[in-house]
């Protein structure tokens, strides 16, 4: 074998598409947008009826109001089934579809197939702990960036409006309504968004841009914008190049939704004693660290995904030996 080639390469395809990569990034982003109009038809559905066209009316432009009225405790359920419709739609079908059209061979393809041993797991847990940390610090980061008044405004607006979002589905009162908010906010996200970010649109801008930092980072700059968060960009960021690396380096999904699952379960965890705590749930969600701290997270992260890579590499090389046994000469 060339001692040049990377490991981590070895399932890597960089040959010509039987399909334009601008085509399959159409079909990919005609699939999201598809899934959108379907989710919004579906949701204005159950929204009427849960709330009267007119009062409905009068919400227009103010998000709050919404989330006020649909956080009622008769409409939980509905809201529930809105939210686990909704990902579902705009985001594993899509990622499905894509794979079906472009690749046709969707568990291989995204990494169902791709087996993994117990230090991978362990690495991830760690990386996953780790990463609460550096989020913390970037959060901290970006309450000190200047901003004109009128932006921060916007931005405080637009955390609000999460922060009520979220907090529809953390109304904690038993250790089964925690399993259930575990759940909406841990255990869905944690597939949908991995299948849709990491499976479908980084395995499309790896092999398309030919350099695998570059298509992590536009990955993770797509998975923070879609979560409508000024203030929380660049800890979400952070999290999506995390987890970028982490796919890259294994090939497989299941480690991506096991970090994420980590991510979003200790923050409701967090939130779940806090308000068993009588405290208020929804400073955990915008709780920062120190910015030394952040740095300090930063340097071990580097390590730790230093030391994953050479993990996987080693697992890679040795399963690519096992199948094709020239490679041994």
């Amino acid at each position: 074998m060339d001692a040049n080639i990377q490991p981590n390469f070895l399932n890597d395809d960089f040959t010509k598409p039987k399909m334009s990569y601008w085509g399959q990034f159409g079909i990919l982003l005609g699939l999201v947008i598809v899934g959108a109009i379907l989710t919004g038809i579906m949701q204005f559905a159950i929204l009427l009826s849960m709330i009267k066209f007119k009062d409905l009316l009068s919400t227009m432009g103010n998000e709050t109001q919404l989330m006020n009225l649909m956080s009622k405790p008769e409409n939980f359920t509905k809201v529930v089934l809105m939210q686990a419709l909704g990902t579902f739609i705009m985001m594993a079908i899509p990622a499905y579809f894509f794979v079906k059209i472009v690749n046709g061979k969707v568990e291989s393809y995204i990494g169902f197939k791709t087996k993994i041993n117990i230090v991978q797991v362990l690495l991830v847990i760690v990386i996953a702990l780790v990463g609460l940390g550096l989020s913390g610090g970037l959060g901290e980061f970006t309450k000190v960036l200047p901003m004109s008044k009128s932006f921060r405004a916007m931005a405080e607006r637009m955390e609000k409006t999460y922060e009520t979002g979220v907090m529809m589905f953390v109304n904690m009162k038993t250790f089964g309504d925690y399993l259930f908010s575990m759940l909406m906010i841990a255990i869905l996200p944690a597939v949908f968004e991995e299948l849709l970010f990491r499976g479908a649109l980084q395995n499309l801008f790896v092999k398309w841009f030919k350099q695998h930092h570059i298509a992590i980072l536009f990955t993770a700059i797509c998975f923070s914008l879609v979560h409508f968060s000024i203030m929380g960009f660049l800890s979400r960021m952070m999290l999506g190049m995390v987890l970028g690396y982490v796919y890259y380096y294994s090939k497989s999904i299941w480690l991506n939704m096991l970090m994420h699952f980590i991510n979003n379960g200790i923050a409701v965890t967090a939130m779940y004693f806090a308000i068993k705590s009588g405290e208020d749930a929804t400073k955990t969600i915008n709780e920062t660290y120190p910015l030394w701290l952040g740095g300090v997270t930063l340097i071990i992260m580097i390590g730790l995904l230093m030391v994953y890579k050479k993990v996987c590499d080693k697992k890679n090389l040795s399963t690519n030996q096992f199948h094709h046994p020239i490679n041994n000469f």
